[in-house]
């Protein structure tokens, strides 16, 4: 029989995306079905602005307090430790790495609904997001055992989950592309597309296919605008910066409190509620202030004390411990900002009586998306599907260009990249690079390398570098390391076999510096210098303590790490590191020839039978390693001895070391394969 492939067909890809934007979406118009009729039911109301609006001040100033307890309370019940945002997603999608969890995307959409039930200003967004992801990871982990059809197919639940936010399917594509990627992957835009598609239409059909606020005309009035427009754009991103700036102090000062993220998360629904008490508003995501804005309904002192309201209000709800977005409270800022702009020409210009401020409010909400994502075509295709507007595409790509491009002067990261950053994980480059420089000389280097003392005799060194069989010999005991070489002593050698006098001389007098490599040095900086030396290895120092060596890389060591990290592969080497920790604790392991290491669902013809780790080797020569088990409701998955295992169970997952070959025996069984 043939070998299966690990890379899935084409049609089987584009089958699995299917399955994802279907999943994907539905999750998602959940999420925002239990929002809708939970509003409906606590207000009689369309949107909690207007509920908590009529309500005594007593409630709106109690609500969001309770919404965010009970969303910190939920979040903390449910997640034992941690949790996981877009950064996640991120790293999953552009560098293969991490896993979005559904339980715990599940267990952040249950609390934005609780937060957004009290009036919480946060978005719902991220949770959809999320959630889209983590059905991607699950249904590719099911799905196929490649790693490229892993990254696609959570880019492709993340798409699926945008479009079905804002029903927006051309958006939700950039938003991958432009946001989570960083770069145009012709691998996964297929996947993407199709979830995409998938999940628009299916929201299309259950919640409504006109644009979310409606369809709009602008009408541009005079050429003249186009200043006023790309003065909007450099406003924006100026308050815009600000924003993300007092997003970091909310987040440091909610954190120095110490207090129990329920608290913490009660304490930020305080702060909304009595901001509720004069502007009901700055209530919820912002949906339906921003239909009104677009409509003219605000009089400009209220524009004003909306913008200023809903940055501290968003702060104090998503900085305090409830999960949810800043998406789109940011498009509310942002067409509040528009709004203003738009007020003002119809004052001030010549042409203004005839300008209308919706316009405006428009182009503001795009610019702001692109100065807090620094995703202009994103923004300006977002803008445009939220309205059905295409007159307006001119001035939305004038405004995020120039959003975009201050933003990124005034601050390096996007609202997304920050915590990549702060993760050690760069977000420019392409997606080789990138991988490329998040691998450090600690998950590379082969510990433990052969030493010996700068005061040791020649003849120790002649005895040392015989004994250990290898090339370098590193000498320690003086201010830099520095090395012997079999090209230093072969002379030296020479003598000692035809019994001639060897030169009293000690390690210190034959060695020559050598460079070395820093404990946190990249896969790429390794490279660099690898490429710039004869010989084939260099050590690997800590550089508080430069003179000794902590272990060596070699050219084979440094292929193996491309071949597993930049091609995506595991056929020279696996990337093995321990359940809990970060990629700190790595370490690459080679692998005989043909074979790789998998994490695959346990076979049918295997359930509820023993699993007899030595009669599956000599029979059809696979490896078992381990079991991956629930080890209880809600209890993280864990990985158990294989030789434990008494019967395999139906959702068990293996860790298996085989050839093609071999996993295609045994994936269908002795019998079958034969």
């Amino acid at each position: 029989m043939t070998a299966r492939s690990d890379e899935p067909s084409l049609g089987r890809l584009l089958g699995l995306a299917f399955i994802v934007g279907t999943l994907g979406a539905g999750a998602a118009i959940i999420v925002r079905g239990a929002l809708m009729r939970g509003i409906d039911f606590l207000y009689h109301a369309r949107d909690v602005g207007s509920g908590l609006a009529a309500q005594p001040i007593w409630i709106r100033i109690l609500a969001p307090a309770i919404g965010g307890f009970a969303a910190g309370s939920l979040v903390s019940l449910l997640l034992r430790k941690g949790s996981q945002g877009v950064a996640d997603v991120m790293e999953a999608v552009a560098l293969g790495r991490g896993r979005p969890r559904l339980r715990i995307a599940a267990a952040q959409a249950a609390g934005t609904v609780a937060a957004g039930l009290g009036g919480g200003s946060l978005g719902r967004e991220g949770p959809l997001i999320q959630l889209g992801a983590s059905v991607g990871q699950a249904v590719a982990t099911r799905g196929t055992s490649s790693r490229r059809a892993h990254r696609a197919l959570v880019a492709a639940g993340t798409a699926a989950g945008f479009a079905a936010a804002y029903n927006t399917p051309i958006a939700a594509v950039l938003f991958v592309l432009e946001i989570v990627i960083g770069t145009v992957a012709l691998d996964i835009i297929l996947p993407v597309v199709v979830a995409t598609a998938v999940g628009a239409l299916l929201t299309r059909a259950i919640v409504g296919g006109v644009p979310i606020y409606g369809a709009r005309t602008f009408t541009l009035v005079s050429p003249g605008e186009f200043v006023f427009f790309g003065v909007l754009g450099v406003v924006t991103a100026i308050v815009l910066v600000g924003f993300m700036k007092l997003l970091g102090l909310g987040e440091r000062g909610f954190h120095r409190l110490g207090l129990p993220r329920p608290l913490r998360a009660g304490l930020g629904g305080l702060i909304v509620g009595l901001m509720l008490i004069w502007l009901p508003d700055v209530a919820g995501n912002g949906f339906e202030p921003v239909r009104g804005i677009l409509d003219g309904k605000f009089a400009i002192a209220t524009l004003v004390l909306l913008v200023v309201a809903k940055a501290f209000a968003t702060t104090a709800s998503v900085t305090s411990g409830s999960p949810g977005g800043v998406f789109t409270p940011t498009m509310l800022i942002g067409a509040t900002l528009g709004a203003i702009c738009g007020e003002l020409v119809a004052q001030i210009a010549p042409f203004g009586a005839n300008v209308v401020p919706g316009g405006y409010a428009l182009v503001g909400m795009a610019a702001a998306t692109a100065a807090t994502t620094h995703a202009p075509l994103m923004a300006t295709v977002l803008a445009f599907e939220l309205s059905g507007d295409y007159d307006m595409v001119l001035p939305l790509l004038l405004a995020t260009g120039i959003s975009t491009l201050l933003a990124r002067r005034l601050q390096r990261d996007s609202i997304y990249t920050a915590e990549l950053r702060r993760r050690g994980i760069p977000s420019e480059g392409t997606v080789a690079e990138r991988l490329a420089k998040t691998t450090p000389a600690r998950d590379l280097m082969e510990p433990d390398p052969p030493t010996i003392s700068a005061s040791a005799g020649v003849e120790e060194v002649l005895a040392e570098i015989a004994a250990i069989g290898g090339r370098f010999l590193y000498v320690v005991g003086e201010g830099s390391l520095r090395a012997i070489s079999l090209t230093n002593v072969k002379q030296l050698w020479a003598a000692s076999l035809r019994g001639e006098a060897i030169p009293a001389q000690t390690a210190g007098d034959i060695a020559e510096p050598i460079m070395t490599i820093g404990l946190d040095e990249s896969l790429l900086e390794i490279a660099e210098k690898l490429w710039r030396v004869d010989w084939g290895e260099l050590p690997v120092v800590d550089p508080s303590a430069p003179q000794r060596p902590l272990g060596t890389i070699s050219r084979r060591r440094l292929l193996g790490a491309l071949d597993r990290e930049l091609l995506q592969r595991d056929v020279l080497t696996t990337r093995i590191f321990s359940l809990g920790d970060r990629a700190d604790s790595a370490d690459y392991i080679e692998l005989p020839d043909g074979h790789r290491i998998r994490d695959i669902a346990a076979p049918t013809w295997l359930i509820d039978q023993a699993l007899d780790v030595g009669a599956l080797r000599n029979r059809l020569g696979i490896i078992v390693v381990a079991v991956q088990r629930e080890a209880e409701r809600n209890a993280p998955r864990r990985w158990i001895d294989a030789g434990e295992t008494r019967a395999l169970r139906r959702r068990d997952r293996l860790l298996v070391i085989s050839t093609d070959d071999e996993l295609a025996r045994f994936q269908v069984g002795p019998d079958r394969a034969a």
